[in-house]
């Protein structure tokens, strides 16, 4: 009696187990690229007197108007997929690899503006976006299925809640706007003192 009940305590804490895992499986690996990004943008901004050079300075507020304009392209892409994505109730578990791929391309676009910037600015600032550079390259492109968002996972078949893609929605444009925000400032301030 007491060796049953212990294979059957057994058998159940296995299946609990393996639901685990299988549910462990299905839950997309997200990183969220938004924070770090405006993180880094912060800083490129509050840091300016600390990085700028009279000689770089033009350069820089081309490469901060590549990358804003990118951002801004990807942020756009994203929303109206998004907004498609609900105006036409899609299940999700049906891959678009068109769509995940051109999402890529807008954020290598992004990646490269930032690669770009990166190298004009202070050792600190160069670590700091170069490590998020290799982030966002390593989900893109890396061996583990990983995401930027939960709408990059959707669109390449992973089930993924209404809820989850709503709120990521939302949450990223907001701070994609806000990295853009921060960009414009920080263009500005670059050429007012470009013009000294």
């Amino acid at each position: 009696m007491t060796i049953s009940k212990i294979l059957a305590g057994l058998a159940l804490v296995l299946q609990l187990a393996a639901a685990g895992e299988a549910a462990a499986q299905t839950t997309p690996s997200v990183m969220d690229v938004t924070t770090g990004l405006l993180t880094w943008v912060k800083h490129l901004n509050n840091d300016v007197d600390k990085y700028y050079k009279p000689e770089k300075g033009q350069d820089l507020s081309l490469h901060l108007k590549g990358l804003k304009e990118d951002l801004q392209v990807y942020m756009k892409t994203r929303k109206k997929l998004s907004d498609s994505l609900f105006r036409h109730n899609i299940a999700p578990g049906k891959k678009d690899p068109d769509q995940l791929e051109d999402l890529k391309t807008k954020m290598s676009a992004v990646m490269n503006h930032m690669r770009d910037v990166s190298d004009l600015v202070s050792n600190d600032l160069r670590k700091e976006g170069d490590k998020l550079n290799e982030e966002i390259y390593e989900a893109l492109y890396g061996q583990q299925p990983r995401y930027l968002s939960f709408l990059e996972a959707f669109l390449d078949g992973v089930e993924v809640t209404k809820k989850d893609l709503a709120v990521d929605g939302s949450v990223h444009t907001q701070r994609l706007e806000e990295c853009a925000a921060v960009i414009a400032s920080l263009q500005d301030k670059i050429d007012r003192k470009t013009k000294k």
